[in-house]
């Protein structure tokens, strides 16, 4: 069964398995970033400023220890399962080194309380904020066995089953007047545990077997060992991820955190496509360029296409939000968010693309084993990124964390451009530069025509698709290729 598949992705690149792959990670995707959406606007509402800005910073730092804590298993762990991999006993040690990770920061969160009064007092959510993230890593684990078996389906039901759950707990405690900050922490624990009990059902129903924490001393230590070039990027990443939010909360107020936050919020919903197609990508650059496997011509087509219409793709959402940014924003927000977050988010925004170049040479770069280069690279960023936050957030606050960011993602961009093995495939740097380019002019062009938000934004997607379709960014017959439905 394994040998026809990787048969059939080898001829074609799987285009009917990928499409379908696609498809259903789209839908688990976009409801759960709709879902998203709709509770972090009830949160960034209704919540005052100091109450939202102290729960993103305890997600800050909760999150940067649980990912540090990770050691870099979980990529490859994904990489395990897509290349069929002993699963039981690879998805009983993950869920066991989560399940491991979980209880001994909590215990040690508890005792820095009980240690330090004075933490518990400034940081009152830090201990319920850390339960739940250590909950969705153990949950995490189940999702990732998914992804590495490809089971987009699954995902899809656990997605929309957990995050209608989640809404009607939060929208309850709204109606009857109990929303809070703790009540709503509360309400993403039960929701959680939910998603972990499915992840658990579909995948032991997918390896028609019950997965067990497994302690297998000698698969354990290889598996950490394989892992921990990635130790490294994991650890420096995760400071390039939220040492923004991190040093804000220290050196500003609560509610300056808020607010960048809130722009960072919307910075990464803006990667919508990019989040989709990232984990199918990996699991097939894991099955092209494995040790002593042959690419083809007409796979390495296909992927440059696949690229070139997630570039332009990936542009949308951005232009959409940068057009009509502040209006928008305020209205929904009741002009907390908008108008103070203009620059923050045009700022952020300019990342979007540089995240899609540098996320299709990072997958490229794993799958070919590339990973102390890949470390390398990501320790570099991540002094460049804290350094920079550390000398412009004083003099510049939630604008300065956003120029450090935006500053920080070009070096790492242009550094995985230069250092990245292309010899098999290779960045198509022509597309980027028209997609780049594409965008801008999009923007700049509708703005000096028109000052209505609703033009502006419906102008510059008129004009993004001209030009998409004038530089052959867009071609109805290369992305027709891809909708065949062939083996």
């Amino acid at each position: 069964m394994v040998n026809s598949y990787c048969k059939m992705f080898e001829t074609g690149f799987g285009k009917k398995k990928i499409v379908k792959d696609i498809s259903a990670n789209t839908l688990q995707t976009f409801i759960t970033q709709l879902f998203g959406l709709v509770i972090f606007y009830f949160t960034s509402r209704y919540l005052a400023k100091e109450d939202f800005g102290e729960y993103n910073w305890s997600m800050a730092v909760g999150t940067t220890i649980i990912t540090i804590a990770s050691l870099g298993l979980d990529v490859v762990f994904i990489k395990r399962i897509a290349l069929n991999e002993n699963i039981l006993v690879i998805s009983g040690i993950h869920f066991f080194h989560t399940l491991l990770v979980g209880i001994l920061f909590s215990v040690l969160v508890l005792l820095i309380q009980s240690i330090f009064p004075s933490f518990k007092h400034y940081h009152p959510l830090f201990f319920i904020v850390f339960v739940h993230l250590s909950l969705i890593n153990i949950s995490n684990s189940f999702r990732l066995c998914l992804i590495g078996l490809e089971t987009y389906k699954s995902l899809a039901v656990t997605a929309l089953i957990t995050n209608v759950f989640k809404f009607v707990i939060i929208l309850g405690l709204y109606f009857i007047r109990y929303f809070t900050i703790t009540n709503v922490v509360y309400a993403f624990i039960i929701s959680t545990t939910l998603e972990l009990v499915l992840g658990y059902f579909f995948v032991s129903r997918r390896v028609s077997a019950k997965i067990k924490p497994v302690l297998k001393v000698k698969e354990y230590k290889y598996f950490i060992i394989e892992s921990l070039p990635q130790l490294g990027v994991v650890f420096f990443d995760s400071a390039l991820a939220r040492i923004d939010w991190i040093l804000l909360g220290i050196i500003s107020t609560a509610s300056i955190t808020a607010e960048y936050s809130f722009a960072y919020r919307m910075y990464e919903s803006s990667k919508l496509p990019l989040i989709i197609i990232s984990p199918i990508l990996l699991t097939r650059f894991t099955k092209l360029l494995r040790r002593g496997g042959k690419v083809e011509d007409k796979n390495i087509k296909d992927i440059q296409l696949f690229y070139k219409v997630e570039l332009f793709i990936v542009m949308l959402i951005p232009i959409v939000l940068v057009c009509s940014w502040a209006p928008l924003i305020d209205y929904f927000t009741n002009n907390k968010y908008g108008q103070v977050n203009t620059l923050n988010y045009i700022l952020l925004a300019g990342c979007v693309p540089l995240h899609c170049v540098s996320n299709f040479l990072w997958s490229i770069g794993f799958a070919q084993g590339q990973l102390k280069t890949i470390m390398y690279i990501t320790i570099a960023v991540a002094l460049i990124n804290f350094g920079l936050n550390y000398f412009l957030i004083p003099f510049y606050g939630s604008n300065g964390a956003a120029i450090a960011f935006l500053a920080s993602t070009v070096i790492q961009t242009l550094l995985y451009v230069k250092y990245m093995d292309q010899k098999i495939i290779k960045l198509n740097v022509k597309v980027t530069i028209i997609a780049f380019i594409n965008a801008v002019a999009s923007i700049l062009i509708a703005k000096s025509l028109t000052n209505n938000i609703i033009f502006v934004t419906v102008l510059a997607l008129v004009i993004s698709v001209v030009i998409g379709i004038l530089t052959r960014q867009l071609n109805i017959k290369e992305i027709k290729t891809i909708l065949v439905k062939t083996e």
